[in-house]
């Protein structure tokens, strides 16, 4: 009878003792589940770059050659598309002669077209056998000198660029071979694209084409793009991590698990990154996010000064 009394009182004590366990279990996950989660990111010393990314076209100064008298084309010696020299004959007429409506040829060659500049045929107005008259055109010619990209820029992001700054133009998507480009010459004025009706005014941006065997044609479309630097050095905190309120900028910066609010005065941003001048050190954590995915509660917002945070990395640390 004693044994089955003290059998009894050590179940009942192991029951309480398990209740007690669940009961402060339930007790600490309640308050963990309660403290806000947040992502931090590390305020780091490094470039700012801005990424560029533009639709332009291949240009080139174009230039229609005539003859300078009556007649018809007797030869044409070139095709569209081909490459030509300089002083190359491309063209040759047969002038004609008499007052009548029809005419009547002379029946020796005359006058002939040469290539102004080495470069290339883009299109053929008349071919053997068509009447010319002074000034029509027979042909057009674009300077090899002269074949260019020209990409048009948001004002903002043509603000930063300055000449030799060296970008890549495609065509065809991001996987087509990319040329190499360097800035030459920067617009000073926004202006509406003459190939895009109704389009946003932009910056008209000509770019040199560096590398060799080119074989785009003139009026080819073509996207260009690349990074150019912003500031050599700064210190960066995602653009996340900036609030303003009441016309002051602050970050939340985290410090052994507790929250500060510090006021910072910021700089240039790529709008991914954004540069910090004065509150905040290399190597500060910084919040980027709260209240973004399972157990976070609530907002930047209403985190509070002092307040206890558990922390993640943020997904994007690392990244520029």
């Amino acid at each position: 009878m004693g044994r089955l009394r003290a059998f009894w009182g050590n179940r009942r004590k192991r029951w309480a003792t398990i209740g007690v366990v669940v009961v402060l279990y339930m007790f600490i996950n309640g308050r963990i589940a309660k403290i806000p989660v947040v992502q931090v990111a590390t305020a780091r010393t490094d470039a700012l770059k801005l990424t560029i990314a533009a639709s332009g076209k291949v240009d080139g100064d174009a230039a229609d050659l005539a003859f300078g008298e009556t007649g018809t084309v007797s030869h044409l010696y070139v095709v569209e598309g081909q490459r030509v020299e300089a002083h190359q004959v491309l063209a040759r007429m047969r002038r004609t002669s008499g007052s009548s409506a029809l005419g009547v040829e002379s029946g020796a060659d005359a006058e002939v077209i040469e290539a102004p500049t080495a470069g290339s045929v883009v299109q053929i107005y008349r071919h053997e056998g068509s009447a010319v008259q002074p000034g029509l055109p027979v042909l057009r010619v674009v300077s090899a000198d002269s074949v260019g990209i020209v990409a048009y820029l948001d004002s903002e992001d043509a603000g930063w660029l300055r000449l030799g700054h060296r970008l890549v133009a495609r065509a065809g998507g991001y996987l087509a071979r990319p040329w190499d480009l360097q800035v030459e010459a920067i617009g000073r004025e926004a202006v509406q694209r003459e190939d895009v009706p109704g389009s946003s005014r932009q910056v008209r941006v000509r770019l040199r084409i560096l590398s060799s065997g080119f074989d785009l044609p003139v009026g080819s479309a073509v996207d260009v793009d690349g990074e150019i630097p912003m500031v050599d050095k700064a210190l960066l905190v995602p653009a996340g991590a900036i609030s303003k309120t009441r016309g002051k900028t602050y970050v939340w910066q985290l410090n052994a698990g507790h929250l500060r609010r510090v006021e910072v005065r910021t700089g240039p941003t790529n709008l991914r990154h954004i540069s910090v001048l004065t509150g905040l050190a290399e190597g500060n954590e910084v919040v980027v996010e709260s209240g973004a995915g399972a157990g976070m509660m609530g907002a930047k917002a209403e985190l509070k000064d002092g307040q206890y945070v558990r922390r993640t990395v943020w997904p994007g640390e690392g990244q520029l």
